[in-house]
């Protein structure tokens, strides 16, 4: 998984995007595990559909797309991440998503003229095209902005590791390899940053937080994050990545580098061994670390103009009885 940096004050944080991609570049990339939250460690919290205040806040429209996730956004349409690649070929809603029958909806490969999907460019967007149809599926959000906006995020992760300590003090907990079940958890939108296609707004881990707090680690790439704007929740981006890796010193190569959800980054070290290391000082403030999204409205245009275009073959029967239309009226005015 790559790594970049976004500059948030004085602190560069070093950002990698979420998703196990394989053992061979996880020492190159590593990735964002899986929901972790605040206050449970229990391995069955959030693994059924949301209720009460979060009922029919976008669990019935994931679907497990390989090992990750994705959104129905239109009729034949799911979004997800690119930077996994192609997943697999199918996308299931299983019995846990529909509350009955698992659905298994199979990707058209010869859409996009036979690339199979389309990436919305300067982002981290994926859009794919099933054969059958979705029965249901999420709204966008075009903003104005997802700033201070409750959100709730939806990803195939595992339960938190261990803890991690300065003493007796717990400043997070470890992220362990994921476990492909879907979970969700909720947060509180904090921050944004980039421009134009490439926009993230970002979620910090919060020791006060509400009591759903959570944090993404590996697993989560591609779930879908809805925010809700007073009426309806509405799907306003998808999962991208994490603050991370740490360490208790900056000496390369000693293998000692881990990556968690950080309620407090003070007093540890983070980046890689590959781009260097940061030592955040360990203040009586925490310095939480962000969860990162790609943005749903900064490319809500791009997204509708495949969502909405009619297929080819469709778009040229349309076009047939106008052919003929004005062959007739060509032929009609040259025998006059």
């Amino acid at each position: 998984m790559l790594r970049f940096s976004v500059s948030i004050r004085e602190i560069t944080r070093q950002l990698w995007l979420a998703g196990l991609i394989g053992v061979s570049l996880h020492c190159a990339c590593p990735e964002a595990k899986g929901i972790v939250f605040a206050n449970s460690a229990d391995p069955d919290h959030n693994t059924t559909a949301p209720t009460a205040t979060y009922a029919d806040s976008g669990w019935q429209f994931q679907g497990e797309f390989g090992v990750y996730t994705g959104t129905a956004i239109a009729d034949q349409f799911f979004i997800t991440a690119q930077h996994f690649g192609v997943a697999g070929s199918t996308f299931v809603q299983t019995s846990a998503i529909t509350g009955g029958a698992e659905v298994v909806y199979t990707i058209d490969a010869t859409s996009n003229s036979g690339l199979g999907y389309w990436d919305i460019a300067g982002s981290d967007l994926r859009v794919y095209k099933i054969n059958e149809t979705f029965g249901s599926y999420a709204t966008l959000f075009t903003g104005p902005s997802e700033l201070g906006l409750e959100m709730i995020t939806f990803g195939r992760s595992a339960p938190r590791g261990d803890a991690v300590t300065i003493g007796p003090t717990v400043h997070g907990w470890a992220t362990v390899d994921a476990d492909g079940v879907l979970r969700w958890g909720t947060n509180t939108v904090s921050g944004t940053s980039g421009t134009g296609a490439g926009t993230l707004f970002s979620a910090q881990f919060n020791a006060l937080g509400g009591p759903e707090e959570a944090s993404l680690a590996v697993g989560d790439s591609g779930g879908g994050v809805f925010v809700f704007d007073g009426v309806n929740w509405l799907l306003a981006g998808v999962n991208y990545g994490v603050d991370g890796s740490f360490d208790r010193n900056n000496t390369t190569g000693d293998g000692k580098e881990f990556d968690a959800a950080m309620l407090d980054r003070g007093g540890f070290y983070q980046g890689s061994d590959a781009g260097g290391w940061t030592f955040l000082p360990n203040t009586p403030v925490d310095l939480p670390s962000s969860s990162y999204f790609s943005s749903i409205s900064a490319n809500a245009a791009a997204i509708n103009s495949i969502i909405t275009a009619p297929e080819p073959n469709s778009a040229l029967l349309c076009l047939l009885p106008m052919a003929v239309l004005c062959q007739r009226r060509r032929r009609g005015k040259s025998i006059r």
